[in-house]
């Protein structure tokens, strides 16, 4: 007959598989809830792109455009 503490030891090694094995789940959970974000960003960004400009060249005027005023915000700072 097993002892009360082989008992509880077995028990508690049950336990810790099931928690790794939930913690495995939820980890998975988290990275595609995290992969969703990410898309649903990516789109919305690619939306406010298309509002704002509507030939790849005018995109880019207005990214040279960022592109100075931050270089420029550096410089000030510096």
């Amino acid at each position: 007959m097993r002892d009360a503490f082989e008992v509880k030891r077995e028990r508690l090694r049950a336990d810790i598989a099931n928690a790794r094995e939930k913690a495995s789940q939820w980890q998975a959970r988290t990275r595609d809830l995290e992969r969703q974000l990410a898309d649903l960003e990516n789109m919305e960004i690619l939306r406010m792109v298309h509002d704002v400009a509507s030939s790849p060249e005018e995109l880019r005027g207005l990214l040279d455009l960022i592109q100075a005023s931050q270089t420029n915000l550096t410089k000030q700072e510096g």
